[in-house]
């Protein structure tokens, strides 16, 4: 087992009680991978076929443990969005957010976008769903998992949480704020989160989620749903901030409290309390999605939203069908991986091991823009000419083995 700090262990054994040694053991196994289904691609069902025994990780419906020597992020279906590679615990507080069809969804701390493309699955399409990360750079790793997954009626923000909601005050029917954390249920996976330990990082992350449910409060409607998450064990960071928002917030009621530990469920912890704000809650009957062309030329598929869209840091809007080039349109890779594109392409295992290296595909099909099919589901984005398919997938998604 990886050497934890004794601090930690000495608080850890006053918060277990008799469990101590329960978790102890649980630390010394290997960590379990799990994946969930993307049911915007296929049912469980239909993906299970595809993927072989799976079992359930007692999480979510959509959720399964894979055996060892699973290819995860190497399989061609995870390239097409079948599934995404999530911990199972982290599973938790999506769920909990109880997502309807039809909503205004917010997930205020996004990226990877795990959870968001979970949201996204559960709206199935409909509503909309706000994902913002404050990070540029992992705004781009969320909006390319998004577009990966297949996701059309989301709106990928990079703003400080604070200015966002203000912006967007009494906009969402469901708040999802998945904070930044010490990071202790991440312990048996990652050796630089025992390094980062100290009781001080754990205190001034505490402050720092006080002030983040701050600001997600105010971009909930009366009536909505909000969920708080961590990947920690500290009840500073868990139930520590829940006492304390529902005594900063009496219009919030919490409904109530979970937690999961290494030695209680099949993942590597998490912690989640489900709040409620007063009134009832007014679903908005928002504009039909609509199709804009920008100044620039990219032609983009909005969503139906419950605001504007000015005053925002927006990395991507929807879809983006792709660009006017004086009198030729070209359309985009998000556009074929959301199955918009008719002259659709199967291509063996491997031709479409060959597209993700970025090789051309040497096969005749008619001539124009082309949706690149594996198994049936999208892969990306090809030209058919007269020598082959030419290849079009971004080269940042490009897989060198």
């Amino acid at each position: 087992m990886r050497t934890l700090p004794q601090d930690y262990l000495n608080r850890m054994r006053l918060q277990l009680g008799t469990d101590f040694e329960k978790y102890l053991a649980a630390m010394e196994q290997e960590p379990r991978k799990s994946i969930r289904i993307n049911t915007l691609r296929a049912s469980v069902e239909e993906a299970k076929g595809l993927l072989g025994e799976l079992e359930n990780n007692g999480i979510t419906e959509e959720g399964f443990l894979v055996p060892d020597g699973f290819e995860g992020g190497k399989h061609l279906l995870h390239s097409c969005g079948l599934f995404y590679m999530q911990e199972a615990s982290a599973q938790l507080p999506a769920r909990l957010l109880n997502v309807e069809k039809g909503m205004a969804v917010l997930d205020l701390c996004a990226a990877p976008g795990g959870k968001s493309t979970q949201l996204a699955a559960y709206l199935g399409g409909t509503g909309c769903l706000v994902a913002n990360e404050i990070a540029p750079k992992r705004a781009q790793v969320l909006l390319s998992n998004i577009e990966r997954m297949g996701i059309t009626n989301a709106v990928v923000t990079c703003m400080e949480p604070k200015i966002l909601c203000e912006r967007l005050k009494n906009s969402f029917d469901a708040v999802l704020v998945d904070a930044p954390c010490a990071g202790e249920g991440m312990f048996r996976k990652e050796k630089k989160a025992v390094e980062q330990w100290s009781l001080e990082h754990v205190y001034s992350c505490a402050a720092r989620q006080k002030e983040i449910l701050s600001s997600a409060q105010a971009s909930l409607k009366n009536g909505g749903r909000l969920v708080y998450s961590t990947c920690s064990f500290s009840e500073e960071e868990n139930e520590g901030v829940a006492a304390w928002f529902i005594k900063s917030y009496p219009d919030f009621s919490l409904v109530e409290q979970k937690r999961l530990y290494p030695h209680t469920c099949c993942g590597e912890g998490q912690y989640a309390a489900v709040f409620q704000k007063s009134g009832e809650l007014l679903k908005g009957v928002y504009s039909k999605k609509e199709q804009r062309a920008l100044p620039d030329g990219r032609v983009m598929e909005i969503p139906p939203l419950p605001f504007g869209l000015e005053g925002l840091h927006i990395v991507r809007a929807g879809l983006l069908l792709g660009e006017q080039r004086k009198s030729v349109f070209v359309p985009s890779h998000a556009c074929a991986m959301a199955n918009g594109l008719e002259n659709r392409v199967e291509l063996s295992e491997a031709e479409a091991r060959g597209y993700l290296k970025g090789e051309m595909i040497c096969k005749q099909v008619p001539k124009g823009w082309c949706q690149l099919m594996f198994s049936g589901y999208p892969l990306g984005l090809g030209k058919s000419t007269n020598e082959g398919i030419k290849n079009h997938l971004p080269k940042g998604l490009r897989q060198f083995e």
